[in-house]
């Protein structure tokens, strides 16, 4: 991998479109810093960028990826927060299939001693969601009853771990039968849907509030059992409710950093189901991967 800088897409769609190619080292803006990538994730973000379904304003050729997990090796001139050698992780919008990467400094979070680079990199996305839309925008009680839609999923499972921090007792959750079994043994006091086999709004009563990771028909059928004041933060679906929030995470150095803390002191387990070479062979197969259990991590050697 000595001459393989990064991995880009020449155009949208299939995993064909991936590349390797050698680029330019990225040059530093004054409150950018350049990291030396030790490890990145694979985001659903990613894939559906790559296949075009988040749109495609941004002509090709593009860097795609949306973690960054490695050491600092230079920084801009009004850089305050960081230096040359810590270890960080990111989540910026797009430019992380490549093993330099320059990242504003408001995005940056120091990844704790006891938190690999992997962990790191599954969490520059994914368990920023969770911890920003529980903090930010779902606001538990204690008392509260919680419905998780994908709650075996990267984002859907640390959403479960962080409304646990925060007393919650009664959740509920949709899963496939994979997840079923998965959830039924990393905490057998939720209650798992199966949502191929039976209709959810069946099966739970009325809760307070709604995590929907899953949208389209999900989002509406929903409705049926969120209470009256309840509220549905959703990820995927706007819909004509007031009791329903369309979510949208801001990369955010600090918050990352927090729930990089909880990740380091145990109370947060990132699931990772695979690491692998940083290669386009690896990215690809990665990427075409259906229904997988935890984070798919590339390594950058």
């Amino acid at each position: 991998m000595s001459k393989l800088y990064a991995i880009l897409m020449n155009d949208y769609g299939s995993t064909d479109v991936f590349e390797e190619v050698e680029v330019r080292m990225p040059v530093l803006k004054p409150k950018q810093v350049l990291i030396k990538q030790m490890a990145v994730a694979i985001d659903p973000y990613d894939v559906k960028f790559r296949a075009g379904f988040m749109g495609r304003s941004l002509v090709p050729p593009i860097i795609d990826g949306s973690s960054v997990s490695g050491e600092v090796v230079a920084i801009g001139d009004e850089v305050t927060d960081f230096e040359v050698g810590q270890k960080v992780a990111a989540s910026p919008h797009l430019h992380a299939y490549a093993q330099y990467v320059a990242v504003g400094q408001s995005q940056c979070a120091k990844i704790p001693t006891n938190v690999s680079f992997e962990q790191a990199a599954a969490a520059a996305l994914g368990i920023q969601t969770a911890y920003q839309l529980v903090t930010d925008a779902l606001y538990l009680d204690k008392n509260d009853s919680l419905l998780i839609h994908g709650i075996a999923g990267n984002v859907g499972l640390a959403v479960l771990q962080f409304a646990r921090m925060a007393g919650v007792n009664k959740i509920y959750g949709t899963a496939s039968e994979r997840g079923i079994k998965y959830l039924a043994k990393f905490d057998s006091k939720v209650e798992v849907i199966n949502y191929k086999k039976d209709d959810f709004t069946e099966k739970i009563p009325l809760v307070d509030k709604i995590v929907d990771l899953v949208g389209e028909e999900t989002t509406t059928k929903s409705l049926k059992i969120l209470k009256e004041n309840g509220k549905l933060i959703s990820t995927v679906n706007q819909i004509s409710d007031d009791r329903v929030t369309m979510f949208f995470m801001k990369s955010n150095g600090p918050k990352l950093e927090v729930a990089m803390k909880e990740i380091a002191r145990g109370n947060i387990h990132v699931e990772i189901a695979k690491i692998a070479t940083f290669n386009v062979t690896n990215l690809r197969n990665f990427h075409d991967m259906k229904h997988v259990l935890g984070k798919l991590i590339l390594r950058f050697s």
